[in-house]
């Protein structure tokens, strides 16, 4: 599989994790069109809304060893073994940035303008992400979606099992 379609896949398995998660709300919802961006037009319960969604790794060496090994189309590079230092607070500064990026695109300022707020769903992808630092960085990203121009009315973070966390 190529590296494009990996990320087309990846995607989608998200959408369908999200759907299954929104359900055990009674929520339903429906995907009406798969753009980029945002990755998808939806209905929830229906109300029209749109969805985002970015990945947060520990660091590049990290991103680039899970994707080459996935793609058929990319030799497999892999990642050193550290030793890391301070690897929370570094992760930490990774999805930081990665979700402030979202809120400084332009293109995701023009669906806002456009369609109202949607929704950010981001992965936690790092070996030292257990469920104590997922609770640390709601936490931080919470403020950063309180300082936020409102493009987001709900951001969830994931894991690698596809459990939602969501950020108040």
């Amino acid at each position: 599989m190529k590296r494009r379609e990996i990320k087309n896949r990846h995607e989608s398995s998200v959408l369908t994790s999200f759907e299954n998660y929104l359900k055990k709300d009674d929520k339903l919802l429906i995907i009406k069109e798969r753009q980029d961006p945002p990755d998808a037009l939806v209905t929830i319960n229906e109300k029209d809304t749109w969805i985002e969604i970015t990945d947060a790794f520990f660091n590049k060496e990290f991103v680039r060893s899970l994707t080459s090994y996935a793609a058929d189309d990319m030799e497999h590079i892999p990642a050193n073994g550290g030793p890391y230092i301070e690897p929370d607070m570094s992760f930490e500064r990774n999805v930081k940035r990665v979700i402030s990026k979202k809120y400084e695109k332009n293109s995701i300022r023009s669906i806002y303008l456009k369609n109202g707020a949607g929704i950010l769903l981001v992965g936690l992808y790092s070996p030292f992400a257990a469920l104590d630092e997922i609770q640390d960085i709601v936490k931080i990203v919470s403020k950063l979606k309180a300082n936020g121009d409102g493009r987001f009315k709900e951001i969830y973070m994931y894991d690698y099992s596809h459990n939602f966390y969501h950020v108040p």
